[in-house]
C-alpha cells in the first residue's frame, strides 16, 4: 500500500472515530438531560455508539 494512500487512509479513520465521539457524548448530554437516570443514560449512549462503530466497521469491510 502507498504511503499516502495509507496516511489518508488512517485520517479518514481518526475522523469518523471522533465524529463518532462527538455524536455520542452529544448524545450522553441530551441523555442525562431528559433523564434521572444517569446509569440508563449511559447503557443507552453505549449501545447507540457501539451500533455506530459496528455500522463503520461493515461499510468500511465492504
Amino acid at each position: 500500500m502507498d504511503i499516502k494512500n495509507s496516511n489518508n487512509m488512517y485520517l479518514m479513520l481518526m475522523y469518523v472515530y471522533l465524529k463518532a465521539y462527538q455524536d455520542a457524548l452529544s448524545d450522553f448530554e441530551y441523555a442525562v438531560k431528559d433523564s434521572s437516570y444517569v446509569d440508563l443514560a449511559l447503557m443507552s449512549v453505549r449501545q447507540k455508539y457501539g451500533e455506530k462503530i459496528d455500522r463503520i466497521a461493515s461499510e468500511l469491510s465492504a
